[in-house]
């Protein structure tokens, strides 16, 4: 990694050299974000939270020989990733091969319910999640990466597994599904996406 691309992240370094102070402000820093992502692959709070827990118990225990990074958001979506599904089929006691037959991607946000009863939730941004929860898991969740997590084409590859190419693809799929289920032009419909998302952002910075 070169040295302008080390000094954007200096929290990770500082974490890396044992700074307590930086672990601890890299692990409230991006709960949030891994909770919500979390909880979209797998409705099970108790075993996201554990999940959440283990990969920073991970990250402190091998800190000396972990590498630089270029996205530390998209990092620990890849860990978190991997450590819901190792721990979804190991406490079923099935091979990883089998994950695809229970494989979700919920856009249902924390609290939701008490969100619409408060009416705090617009009609357009319910009306687009609830078209969202058409798509396929995979078109809901490479949408999710995209443009609420704002992750760049080649971070989506590396936290599904997939190619760059394989990437692209599957968001012109999912945004052309998309754009037919809402009846909305292109434009259009990044416009609704991007405020829909804005406005989750802001209801979960409050709560």
């Amino acid at each position: 990694m070169s040295k302008k691309a080390q000094e954007k992240i200096p929290g990770w370094v500082a974490f890396k050299e044992g700074s307590t102070e930086a672990f601890s402000a890299l692990y409230f820093q991006y709960f949030k974000s891994l909770y919500e992502y979390g909880m979209r692959l797998c409705q099970d709070e108790d075993l996201v939270k554990d999940c959440i827990h283990d990969l920073f118990i991970k990250l402190w225990s091998n800190k000396s020989n972990l590498g630089n990074v270029s996205n530390i958001k998209s990092y620990l979506l890849v860990s978190l990733r991997g450590l819901i599904y190792d721990t979804f089929n190991s406490q079923r006691r099935r091979p990883a091969t089998e994950l695809e037959e229970d494989y979700h991607f919920e856009m249902v946000f924390s609290a939701e319910s008490e969100w619409i009863d408060k009416e705090n939730f617009t009609q357009q941004t319910q009306g687009i999640l609830d078209a969202l929860n058409q798509l396929t898991p995979r078109q809901k969740e490479v949408i999710y990466l995209r443009y609420f997590e704002e992750l760049s084409y080649e971070e989506i590859a590396e936290v599904m597994q997939l190619s760059v190419k394989a990437t692209y693809k599957l968001v012109g799929r999912g945004m052309e599904a998309l754009r037919e289920i809402l009846n909305v032009s292109k434009k259009t419909l990044l416009i609704l996406l991007v405020s829909t998302f804005m406005e989750v952002r802001q209801w979960l910075v409050v709560h």
